[in-house]
């Protein structure tokens, strides 16, 4: 079994085990020399940075794709843009390219809400630390974090809001059209039809549909808490004493 096969290869994967510590720890140490290195850059060099991203987070959703057709396993209940990741791969990138507020807001909130959680709780099966599909998990979460960070600090842009209020109407818009998609087609996009069948944060939660309220609780809390550091900011400079002229 190779690093491209069907199948798992080498160790299995464990949640929190050492492999897993490590992945996390490479993925945080690359997205902050990323923003460390466009800090230091000129226009120029932060563009072809910028390109450089954008590819690598484009490049490897195709190469999933693609991986995934060679072994027979692309299916619709899978690999249709519906989960909250898979979206935001796509928008982020577009973002990256030619920005929006609308943009900056999803991918802020979206981005900071959902790719943490999933590298934290990876739906890897067994795919261990030695298989394509580890790696490729890994560096797409990776960048879609590294995407919003880089629009706040090192582009100086911001989320606002009234932005979050939008960007979770359509957090509910897109879990109410994947939980229509789910029970046409079978799947479990946004795991709004039932709980995921890898660990994750959904175990302690009661069966659907009870545990849904508390999803919806949580991205609000979340959404806030991502908005507060810019609150906390804004309030700190508007108590600073202006100086007389």
């Amino acid at each position: 079994m190779g690093y491209f096969s069907a199948s798992p290869a080498g160790r299995p994967f464990r949640l929190f085990g050492g492999r897993h510590l490590a992945a996390l720890a490479g993925t945080s140490l690359c997205i902050a020399g990323t923003i460390a290195l466009g800090r230091r850059q000129d226009e120029a060099g932060r563009r072809r940075t910028k390109a450089v991203v954008i590819a690598a987070l484009w490049g490897q959703e195709l190469a999933y794709h693609a991986w995934k057709a060679r072994h027979g396993q692309w299916n619709m209940q899978e690999m249709l843009p519906l989960h909250l990741c898979s979206v935001l791969v796509w928008a982020g990138g577009t973002n990256f390219l030619r920005p929006t507020q609308l943009g900056d807001d999803l991918t802020w909130y979206w981005g900071l809400t959902g790719a943490p959680q999933a590298l934290l709780t990876p739906d890897l099966a067994d795919f261990g630390d030695r298989h394509f599909r580890f790696h490729q998990f890994f560096i797409s979460h990776g960048f879609l974090l590294t995407v919003p960070l880089w629009q706040v600090f090192v582009e100086g842009r911001r989320p606002t809001p009234a932005g979050g209020v939008r960007a979770f109407a359509m957090l509910l818009a897109q879990a109410g059209l994947a939980h229509v998609v789910n029970r046409r087609i079978g799947s479990n996009y946004l795991f709004v039809t039932r709980k995921p069948d890898t660990t994750s944060i959904l175990d302690k939660l009661p069966p659907w549909p009870g545990y849904i309220p508390y999803l919806v609780a949580m991205a609000g809390v979340l959404f806030a808490a991502e908005y507060a550091p810019f609150a906390v900011a804004d309030a700190l400079r508007d108590r600073r004493p202006r100086r007389r002229a």
